[in-house]
């Protein structure tokens, strides 16, 4: 804005002073349009008198005579077509010349006129006080009966310019309060625009802030509903697996008979889901972040199915082919979800084959569970992730639907590939994701 407004005011100053300059020469030259007419008729008329059609030297002066007698006339020169003074009118004119360069311009018979403001009466006029001064036009003129005639001579007039010098002061300050009246209005409209403009970006940023802010606090919510969505899933993969460990204890001790190798395998499922479940949500909570190897991962697959393929007798292979690491909470929701499938499969057929295969495809995290099973009842394959939907006597209906849950809070998916007589596959696929913060290799008993 300062600088619009400096801009402004040099273009509003070159202008005003320019058209002071123009307006000055004007007024300053009006004389000595009025004065020549009457001139060129003085001259003419003087010609007619003198009847040889042409004026000497000696005539010049009755022919300008007329002109110097009006008011306000200080004084007259006339000079010959030489540029030679003739006579000077008063008597008490000192010093009168005409310049070389005005004595060319006057004979191409153009007027010239001089404003001088402090005009040395001294040096000029006989009788005039020592260093007085005053404002005196002084106007010189051609000599000739017509403009592009013959030059006779030249006229050279000094006028009082008092009411000149005052005019050309009001002027000039008319023209000073119209320019300061003209830069006020502009700087005044230009302080109301920039003020408009500065108020709107205050209020889009205003808005802005406060549509941050929102943004802020609606992403806070969403990670603690997404936190709590995620503790809820893990709490009922919990509750979900304690269903058979309870249910299998239950049966150890039912009655007067009492299977202590059954009850203890139970008990000891139970102590390490539940230990399982609750460092998983330790590490939701504290945001804890280390990294687990693919043999780590197949190991934790392995001992928290072995209670059930030890009781439904199966056979259960575990292989890892990650090339690197996985970290902790990935690697812990890709164990939940193998639990659940193996365990699926080892109560849809006891004594069979379950194989897990873990490994990375395209930057992904591939989990596969396949079974030798009898395959799942077409009837409930397009409902199979529905919670209660299950195709085995006894089941809840949940573990695939928690599983499918918990692959999706990490970005991932559950899917069933295939199922026939010949068996069930099941596969997850879940992004690597970037990690959070650097990790370092740790052992399975230390994470």
């Amino acid at each position: 804005g300062l600088l619009l407004a400096a801009i402004f005011g040099a273009l509003l100053v070159f202008f005003r002073t320019e058209l002071h300059e123009e307006v000055r020469r004007t007024v300053i030259g009006r004389d000595a349009a009025a004065l020549q007419p009457a001139a060129r008729q003085q001259v003419a008329a003087a010609e007619a008198r003198a009847g040889s059609g042409r004026l000497v030297a000696a005539d010049l002066p009755a022919a300008v005579l007329p002109s110097a007698q009006q008011e306000g006339m200080l004084a007259v020169a006339v000079f010959d077509r030489d540029g030679n003074l003739v006579r000077a009118i008063p008597d008490t004119l000192l010093f009168a010349e005409l310049p070389v360069t005005d004595y060319f311009v006057l004979l191409q018979g153009g007027p010239i006129s001089r404003f001088h403001a402090g005009f040395p009466l001294d040096r000029y006029f006989r009788g005039a006080g020592a260093g007085a001064t005053a404002p005196v036009l002084e106007v010189l003129l051609p000599l000739q009966s017509q403009a592009g005639g013959p030059v006779a001579g030249f006229a050279q007039y000094y006028l009082d310019a008092r009411a000149l010098e005052a005019e050309l002061a009001a002027i000039a300050g008319r023209l000073r309060r119209q320019t300061a009246v003209t830069f006020g209005a502009a700087a005044a409209l230009l302080a109301l625009v920039l003020g408009a403009a500065h108020w709107g970006l205050v209020r889009a940023q205003r808005a802005v802030a406060e549509r941050n802010e929102r943004l802020a606090r609606a992403g806070f919510e969403l990670t603690l509903a997404a936190k709590a969505s995620a503790l809820g899933q893990i709490t009922s993969h919990l509750i979900h697996g304690l269903q058979g460990s309870v249910a299998g204890l239950r049966s150890a001790v039912r009655g007067d008979r009492v299977d202590a190798v059954q009850a203890a395998r139970h008990a000891e499922a139970m102590e390490a889901l539940i230990a399982e479940v609750v460092g998983l949500l330790g590490d939701v909570r504290t945001g804890a972040v280390f990294e687990l190897r693919g043999e780590e991962l197949a190991d934790v697959i392995r001992h928290r199915a072995s209670a059930i393929v030890a009781a439904q007798a199966v056979a259960l292979r575990v292989t890892s082919r990650l090339p690197r690491g996985v970290e902790n909470h990935r690697g812990s929701l890709l164990c939940l979800i193998a639990s659940n499938l193996v365990q699926n499969a080892a109560l849809a057929r006891p004594g069979g084959r379950v194989d897990v295969d873990l490994r990375e495809e395209d930057g992904d995290l591939i989990l596969t569970v396949a079974d030798d099973g009898p395959g799942l009842p077409e009837a409930i394959r397009a409902r199979l992730f529905e919670p209660g939907v299950t195709g085995r006597a006894g089941g809840t209906g949940l573990g695939l639907a928690i599983s499918r849950l918990l692959a999706r809070q990490i970005d991932g998916d559950l899917e069933l590939v295939n199922t026939g007589p010949l068996g069930t596959v099941f596969r997850a696929t879940v992004p690597r994701g970037g990690r959070a913060q650097p990790v370092r290799q740790v052992g399975l008993a230390e994470a």
